[in-house]
């Protein structure tokens, strides 16, 4: 193995404390690696690429990191509706400022005093813009650093619902769809970090003494996938993730993939050819 690929799908997994011990392990051995922070929310995906720069930068590992997001901005897709965030930026609405921090400026707009729409800047860039119909959130619009929307979610009782994600032209790439969750089960050792991340199913008593593992249920959440680059179906979106990781990867001829325990067993199927791991 000359490469390895390390996957991040959330913001649990990055504190993992094997995380960054894998990584030290690869690097110290003269192994390649690329962290490919997978996670669908932009801002999200944003603040772990940024969080994860710092832990590898304080300690000094040779490591890439790379935002999937970055990885779009290119790609063709089609023409996406903008509307809603059109149709409050352009009208005559009662427009209220307010500064919270020396970076952080809000903006609302109202219509007979309803709200409308709002919108964040940060060091007077815009970063956020939220619609709202009778006081409820209908949709967010995420924007990058040239002010280009490259995200909407969409919203239903405060709850997200849907993803689409766009390139650096606005155009729809691809759309996620929010499925129940499914839950996986997993048997740990009760003193390691995974202990900590589910709920306790089961602890083992051998002669009225608790062994020292333990069975816990892990969430993980799920969702269809619509892709308007290439129109390929896919299962879910762990066959979505498998996909992505080979087009990086070159099918995994010479990289190990590594992933967080409760990837393992969803995605591992999607990726038969590829060396896998869990860190």
């Amino acid at each position: 193995m000359k490469k390895a690929l390390i996957l991040v799908t959330d913001s649990v997994s990055i504190k993992n404390p094997y995380l960054l011990k894998t990584i030290q392990k690869l690097t110290n051995n003269q192994i390649q690696v690329t962290v490919l922070v997978m996670i669908l929310d932009f801002h999200l995906a944003s603040k772990i690429t940024e969080k994860l720069t710092r832990k590898i930068n304080d300690s000094h590992f040779k490591a890439q990191i790379i935002n999937w997001f970055e990885l779009l901005q290119d790609q063709q897709g089609i023409t996406t509706d903008l509307q809603g965030l059109e149709a409050v930026q352009t009208n005559h609405l009662q427009k209220k400022s307010f500064r919270l921090t020396e970076q952080k400026t809000v903006e609302r707009f109202f219509d007979h005093h309803a709200l409308i729409g709002e919108q964040t800047f940060r060091a007077n860039k815009l970063n956020l813009f939220k619609s709202f119909d009778n006081g409820k959130l209908l949709a967010q619009y995420y924007f990058d650093d040239q002010q280009k929307v490259r995200e909407v979610v969409h919203f239903q009782e405060g709850q997200p619902v849907t993803y689409e994600v766009l390139n650096n032209r606005q155009q729809k790439l691809y759309q996620f769809v929010v499925k129940p969750s499914q839950s996986h089960r997993f048997k740990v050792a009760s003193d390691s970090e995974f202990a900590t991340r589910g709920a306790t199913i089961n602890q083992e008593i051998f002669k009225g003494t608790p062994r020292n593992t333990v069975q816990i249920e892990i969430v993980n959440a799920q969702y269809s996938v619509h892709d308007y680059v290439t129109w390929r179906p896919y299962q879910d979106v762990f066959e979505f993730y498998a996909e992505q990781i080979r087009q990086l990867t070159n099918n995994g001829q010479d990289t190990g993939v590594f992933m967080d325990l409760k990837d393992v067993e969803p995605l591992s199927p999607y990726l038969e050819t590829v060396k896998t791991f869990n860190y």
